[in-house]
């Protein structure tokens, strides 16, 4: 998927996220909006920190596209509870569950491409190779546009 592909998915996750939150916590507006910002940058994070000034520091889909690295930071995340540390409230859990959602959302739009992305070990890929990168942005936002607002509106 290109760039844009992975912001819009990466929002639709956020907008998900937030609707979702907000249904179940009254928390408002704001847990909706930092959402969708939260999950529009996670979704194209793996890619924006593997360069430095326009220069790759580490190689492509590798430790930044490594499956287990994003599924603990999702255990990290769900695993606040009660009141959150220094006063933070409800925007600020959902601002980092829809960035570590709208990253492993990415991970999940470059998996069917023939690159993939590591699951075991961070060097080692695994493709479906269902199609080359850009082929399918728009099927796979429009569904998964529709997955996500289907998922906010269930409570």
């Amino acid at each position: 998927m290109h760039r844009v592909g992975h912001h819009i998915t990466g929002a639709l996750t956020g907008l998900g996220v937030g609707m979702h939150l907000s249904s179940q916590d009254g928390a408002g507006f704001s847990v909706l909006g930092i959402s969708v910002l939260g999950g529009w940058y996670g979704g194209v994070f793996p890619d924006s920190v593997e360069k430095i000034w326009g220069m790759y520091w580490i190689q492509h889909r590798t430790l930044t596209h490594w499956v287990p690295l994003w599924l603990a930071g999702l255990v990290a995340v769900l695993t606040m509870s009660g009141p959150l540390p220094f006063g933070l409230g409800p925007e600020i859990f959902a601002a980092l569950l829809a960035f570590v959602l709208g990253g492993l959302t990415h991970l999940l739009f470059d998996w069917p491409n023939p690159t993939g992305i590591p699951f075991i070990h961070p060097w080692c890929r695994h493709s479906l190779n269902w199609w080359r990168s850009g082929e399918a942005d728009l099927l796979c936002v429009l569904v998964w546009g529709a997955a996500m607002v289907g998922f906010g509106t269930t409570a």
